[in-house]
């Protein structure tokens, strides 16, 4: 499935709760673990999926994914193990499956609630055995495939409505991540948008957009329901519409009847600006200030005004 901007974008934050899902994917990815990871749409698990994929021993090998949402779920069960010629009307050829296809590499099952209990029970039995069989063969056939899944529902919860298998749900689940909303990594939007805005340059004859203190007002107040791929789609509209300056008036997003109190001023961005340069250094108040253009005064100043400690597992650097 070949992987859009958004996909290989995403991947940036500098907001602890980012930081977070990062480490443990970077944690995870040298191991043979099947992983879960679980969060709401458009917040980045085919981004997480690829970034492990990207940094594991299997990197050279392939990359598959299926949206378990997508395929009927009469056609499923032939698309993850493929099917011989004349299994069933149509089949004029013999087809691999994706888990063929993914031999030797990773195999990421998104929205993988969305599957049939008739294909959980077969893909269970390929998880226990490594083995399946083509749709319209007696023969077993082998693959080394490492598994991902990824689902925007509380798998824990369809278990208990009856709607996924437990015993899957123990496989799958070996390694889980749960992946945070934008909304709670608001300190991410900034770098987020300036990377988006770049890419749209192109687009725009080389002229690049800007964000103006109000649009970015109107950024961080959204709640962002849809996430990271929602962010994308309101900045390149906003892009096309602006002549190169993004004011508020740009920013045209759609609110189910009711809409985040927009910042008084500039103190939020302020904050957040503060918070990601800190993190960056590893709370080294020297580089910080540097890169923030302030002086250390100004710096422990503002730390002080909005509250900013320094985390408890590391030692600031003055």
């Amino acid at each position: 499935m070949a992987h859009t901007v958004w996909e290989t974008t995403s991947a940036i934050g500098s907001s602890l709760a980012w930081r977070a899902v990062l480490d443990a994917a970077t944690r995870v990815a040298p191991a043979e673990t099947t992983v879960f990871l679980q969060g709401e749409s458009g917040t980045g698990k085919d981004v997480v999926a690829r970034l492990i994929h990207r940094i594991s021993p299997r990197k050279f090998g392939p990359f598959v994914a299926i949206n378990c949402a997508a395929v009927p779920e009469q056609l499923l069960e032939s698309e993850l193990f493929g099917y011989e010629r004349g299994a069933f009307t149509g089949a004029t050829l013999a087809k691999p499956g994706h888990v063929e296809m993914a031999a030797g590499g990773v195999l990421f099952l998104d929205e993988v609630t969305d599957m049939s209990l008739t294909a959980q029970v077969k893909f269970l039995r390929f998880l226990q055995e490594r083995e399946y069989q083509r749709l319209g063969s007696t023969r077993p056939h082998k693959a080394d495939v490492r598994v991902i899944a990824a689902s925007n529902r509380d798998v824990d919860e369809a278990v208990e409505r009856g709607a996924f298998r437990e015993d899957l749900m123990y496989r799958l689940k070996v390694f889980d991540i749960l992946l945070p909303p934008l909304r709670d990594r608001v300190a991410d939007i900034p770098q987020l948008a300036e990377h988006f805005l770049a890419q749209f340059a192109p687009m725009l004859q080389g002229r690049h957009a800007r964000l103006m203190d109000d649009a970015f007002e109107t950024l961080i107040a959204h709640d962002w329901p849809g996430n990271v791929r929602e962010l994308r789609n309101v900045l390149e509209r906003a892009a096309i519409l602006s002549d190169g300056d993004i004011h508020s008036h740009h920013v045209l997003i759609r609110t189910k009847g009711h809409r985040a109190a927009p910042v008084a001023n500039l103190r939020t961005a302020e904050r957040l600006t503060i918070e990601r340069v800190m993190q960056e250094t590893d709370w080294n108040k020297s580089q910080a200030a540097r890169r923030l253009g302030l002086t250390r005064t100004q710096l422990y100043g503002r730390l002080r005004r909005y509250g900013l400690d320094i985390p408890t597992s590391g030692a600031a650097i003055a």
